[in-house]
């Protein structure tokens, strides 16, 4: 019965540390998962939206193009931070101005179509005009036709 004893010992032992041990382990692991999971790896619910621009703003955007005859990039929708840059103690602008033209050889900003009767684009008007930029005021629902536009330009 010594003997008996001796091998029931060595098979709980190897029980517990091949079986018991791992189960354990893996279990701590999975609820530490579980528990410390993110918020943000829950799946999004949002689409890619299928057109960027309305019927009108695409059609106005091509034109646009095509008066500029590749002699300037246009940018959409562009925050104002990413056109001024201002001092330290003065508060950054809030807004987007719809079109700005960029000179491809200088890379400045040579011209702004805006709505600028919006309130945060109305209260940087008076600044973009001292930059020597020229500024058209273009109504979002009421686009600029295309002769206004090309005046514009060779202006």
């Amino acid at each position: 019965m010594n003997i008996l004893s001796v091998y029931l010992s060595y098979a709980f032992a190897y029980f517990v540390v091949f079986a018991v041990v791992p189960f354990v382990v893996v279990t701590f692991v999975l609820t530490c998962i579980k528990f410390f999971k993110h918020e943000g790896d829950e799946p999004l619910h949002a689409k890619i939206k299928n057109r960027l621009f309305d019927n009108e703003s695409l059609g106005f955007f091509k034109t646009l193009k095509s008066l500029t005859n590749g002699q300037y990039e246009i940018c959409s929708h562009v925050p104002l931070e990413a056109v001024l840059e201002m001092e330290l103690n003065e508060a950054e602008p809030h807004g987007y101005l719809d079109y700005v033209l960029i000179d491809q050889n200088s890379s400045e900003i040579k011209m702004i179509i805006s709505d600028f009767s919006d309130v945060d684009n109305a209260s940087v008007l008076p600044l973009l005009q001292k930059m020597n930029i020229r500024l058209i005021d273009m109504k979002r629902d009421h686009p600029f036709d295309s002769q206004h536009l090309s005046q514009a330009l060779a202006a």
